[in-house]
């Protein structure tokens, strides 16, 4: 699991970070909402699962900063604040925001590892409205079609998941680890390669909408593009 930890506390950034490393989580830590804006930006070749926001940062507030994650950057994944308040109001005010969860300092490993997977395992599923309009692109979950303009395509149910996956998380590199463990979840009669199988016949289907394209970044993964 890739997370994303905002800390600008040193002591309680490092050690959470090392035990977090230590239970198979792979971390990227930011002191600050600024740092962790621009690795969202940059970091293309990471699609973080969780991020572990502190609620009280320099420069910018952990609020905005998930504000401008669920608005701006369009990020899907899972976002826990933690903070050192407990009031009910700061808990109502995360949720409201964009948040996932809330957890208050000083908390147990124990109790935060299950929050993460809690929340990741929720957010396995894009967070999206099942019609859910970009780019001038209408995606329907439910009846698992793609709309641009007069062109209408229906996909099948992997090639959909596909495209939703990619779509949601425009212009960024997935890794296909990723994309595996998230479409084929149970993993069962099947190997990797069938990932590259599927994308195949999802670019044979999305010639009719040329606007969209799925390149290959060797090595990594896939990313969707948008031509303007």
């Amino acid at each position: 699991m890739k997370i994303l930890l905002v800390e600008d506390d040193i002591k309680l950034g490092k050690a959470t970070k090392e035990l977090l490393t230590y239970e198979n989580c792979f971390v990227d830590w930011a002191e600050d909402g600024m740092e962790a804006l621009s690795l969202i930006q940059h970091n293309t070749n990471e699609c973080y699962d969780v991020i572990l926001l502190d609620w009280m940062l320099p420069e910018i507030s952990g609020i905005e900063v998930c504000k401008l994650l669920r608005s701006k950057y369009n990020y899907q994944g899972g976002i826990i604040f933690v903070t050192a308040k407990g009031e009910l109001d700061d808990c109502i005010r995360a949720l409201n925001t964009g948040a996932d969860d809330f957890i208050v300092k000083p908390y147990k490993i124990k109790e935060l590892l299950a929050r993460i997977n809690a929340v990741n395992r929720r957010k396995n599923k894009p967070y999206i409205d099942k019609i859910y309009n970009k780019n001038n692109i209408e995606v329907n979950s439910d009846l698992h079609t793609i709309q641009y303009k007069d062109i209408k395509l229906q996909l099948r149910k992997k090639e959909f998941a596909l495209f939703e996956m990619l779509f949601i998380n425009l212009d960024n590199i997935i890794p296909r680890e990723t994309i595996f463990s998230k479409i084929w979840e149970d993993k069962l009669d099947t190997n990797i390669e069938s990932l590259d199988s599927h994308i195949y016949m999802l670019r044979k289907t999305l010639k009719m909408l040329p606007i969209i394209q799925i390149k290959l970044v060797k090595n990594v993964g896939y990313k969707m593009e948008i031509k303007k």
